[in-house]
């Protein structure tokens, strides 16, 4: 069983509001906000938590780059609080075009960066407490965040950070990664872990179009390395064909093949107009939220 949530990238509170209750009402698994140029996702969440009952809720995801340990530590465990239990802190590691053109930050082995900071967050997320010291990242911190440890999955790709993401959190969240690639290379690097998989959908009566489109507003996804590695894996020369494209019916044999590809969950990213979006609100309602 594969389940079924909602991707949403609100730029007001209020906005957010509305598609979590929907996707609650809808029977979808969670709802997850993304770390944009939008609302900010933990404030988003917070708010939406307090709100909203009943419903999953994930950042998809927080760059690690962007906060201090201690300080998402406690902002997760705050949502985590509010929402009682219900958060899920996805994170990654960004791409060197945004930390170093975007902000001014090196871009300097990831992944021994995301080691040392999960050597801090980690902790912090589960004993409210650490005492770590890394090239990268040092912190010594006590927090008092009463409430249940939130859960943690890493955006990993790559081997070692799938492995990483094996066995220091729950599991993966992955974008631009087609099903022969989750089946063959995600599934494999993780284990038993948990896949979370995004996936774009665009329920439209011209799925060539769509899909072109796609390759235009989706560009950037086809130059970084990370998702041109798995563009390239599945056999796509661009980021549109991994688009789930045309009728309600083709999306649905489309998400059937994330599941069985070994997705435990499948958070769908919608794109379009609003027709589209409609359509793909009654597609992801009808499923109960899960296939």
């Amino acid at each position: 069983m594969t389940k079924i949530s909602w991707f949403d990238s609100p730029t007001t509170v209020d906005g957010a509001l509305v598609n979590a209750e929907r996707a609650r009402v809808g029977g979808l698994h969670r709802y997850w906000a993304n770390q944009t140029s939008n609302a900010d996702p933990m404030v988003v969440l917070g708010i939406v938590g307090r709100e909203i009952p009943d419903i999953g809720l994930g950042t998809s995801v927080v760059a690690m780059q962007t906060t201090f340990a201690k300080t998402l530590a406690i902002q997760s465990r705050t949502i985590n609080q509010v929402s009682g239990g219900r958060f899920t802190l996805g994170l990654g590691a960004s791409h060197q075009p945004a930390m170093e053109r975007g902000h001014g930050i090196k871009w300097d082995r990831p992944f021994t960066h995301m080691t040392q900071y999960l050597d801090s967050l980690m902790p912090l997320i589960t004993d409210q407490k650490v005492s770590s010291v890394g090239e990268f990242v040092t912190t010594h911190a006590k927090i008092n965040v009463p409430g249940p440890a939130p859960e943690v999955v890493l955006a990993a790709l790559g081997p070692k950070m799938l492995k990483l993401a094996a066995d220091r959190t729950a599991g993966t969240i992955t974008w631009m990664t087609g099903p022969k690639t989750i089946a063959s290379h995600i599934r494999p690097g993780l284990g038993d872990g948990q896949i979370v998989a995004g996936v774009s959908v665009w329920v439209t009566d011209d799925p060539a179009a769509a899909r072109e489109r796609g390759n235009e507003m989706l560009a950037v996804y086809g130059q970084l390395p990370s998702y041109r590695a798995m563009l390239d894996h599945e056999g796509m020369a661009n980021p549109g064909e991994l688009i789930l494209a045309g009728d309600p019916a083709a999306i649905r044999a489309g998400l059937d093949e994330y599941r069985a590809a070994g997705c435990d969950e499948i958070a769908v990213n919608v794109l379009g107009g609003p027709d589209s979006i409609e359509a793909a609100w009654e597609l992801a309602t009808s499923t109960g939220g899960s296939i």
